[in-house]
């Protein structure tokens, strides 16, 4: 799949699913298809789904996350890149051709909130589950919404271009990388810590080569970073020591990955990664952070899909 960003690349039975953070990437832009009837299953609303975006089509298809089945397919998009969701099972939409972000409720077939990008391009988007706080990554700045809702506060620099993926942490930190001003070669990091107004720079004690796509993952212990290879970072200050890493087995290129805790995970810490790959299209299921080779897979309803995110079912 080819992927278009503003001058540069630009991106990357019952079970319970605790969801961590979102990731980001770019899409090609292109006129929305005919809207079609949104449709989900109405007994999947009380089952953990996993969303996906396809550009291909402009649909994101919804799936059971437990029996991995096609349960729905939501339509009328014009070029659908990220995902993320919040604690409430709410799903957010980086609406990149639309310029804004849609939220859907979980098992929802009707956006209940739409916010203007501004004339951007969002091209991900990561939920604080701290303050509620909507973050949404642009070509080359970061807009956050306050508790998801009315207009953003753009944030730039941490010396870092070509913004490629976000996550927000545990306690309210926004991590953000891209490619870096002072060398084209390598990737750039930069954080937003609670109440400052610019993004700071951060210095992780491995360099990474700029290659995207990349990810930006908090797992509930670590920041996870990288692709198929991922590095496991403990940042402090303006610095990140690593930690281990994973190294993912995929069929084919992997364009966006959402990390989850299934079962209660350990220690906290997520303990499985959903991927969408490209060439052929699929889904794959790995564990984390053992890595290797999927466990399961999904290719029922792709087209040419990138974003993930996977919604929790309410537990009344």
């Amino acid at each position: 799949m080819k992927v278009f960003g503003l001058g540069t690349y630009a991106l990357h039975g019952g079970v319970a699913v605790a969801f961590l953070a979102g990731c980001a990437g770019s899409q090609p832009i292109g006129a929305p298809a005919a809207a079609k009837a949104s449709w989900v299953r109405a007994e999947a609303k009380s089952s953990d789904l996993l969303y996906v975006s396809n550009p291909g089509n402009d649909t994101v298809t919804v799936y059971s996350y437990q029996s991995r089945r096609l349960v729905g397919t939501l339509d009328g998009f014009s070029s659908p890149a990220g995902l993320c969701a919040d604690t409430a099972g709410d799903v957010w939409i980086a609406n990149q051709g639309g310029y804004d972000v849609v939220e859907y409720a979980h098992g929802g077939t009707q956006p209940i909130r739409t916010l203007d990008d501004g004339g951007e391009q969002p091209l991900a988007c990561s939920v604080d589950k701290t303050t509620g706080n909507l973050a949404v990554l642009n070509a080359d700045d970061v807009a956050v919404y306050p508790d998801a809702s009315g207009s953003p506060t753009a944030y730039t620099g941490g010396g870092v271009y070509g913004d490629d993926a976000l996550g927000y942490g545990a306690h309210g930190d926004l991590l953000v990388d891209g490619g870096s001003y002072d060398t084209g070669k390598i990737i750039a990091f930069a954080q937003l810590p609670s109440g400052v107004t610019q993004l700071k720079p951060v210095v992780l004690s491995k360099t990474l080569q700029w290659a995207p796509p990349t990810f930006v993952q908090w797992d509930g212990q670590f920041w996870v970073v990288g692709s198929a290879t991922l590095d496991w970072f403990r940042i402090t200050g303006k610095n990140g020591k690593l930690e281990g890493y994973s190294v993912l087995s995929p069929t084919s290129s992997i364009m966006q990955l959402w990390i989850a805790s299934v079962g209660g995970g350990s220690g906290g810490r997520g303990n499985q990664i959903v991927v969408t790959e490209d060439d052929p299209y699929k889904v794959e299921f790995f564990q984390y952070p053992a890595g290797g080779k999927s466990f399961a897979t999904i290719i029922d309803g792709l087209s040419d899909p990138y974003g993930i995110t996977v919604s929790k079912a309410s537990k009344q």
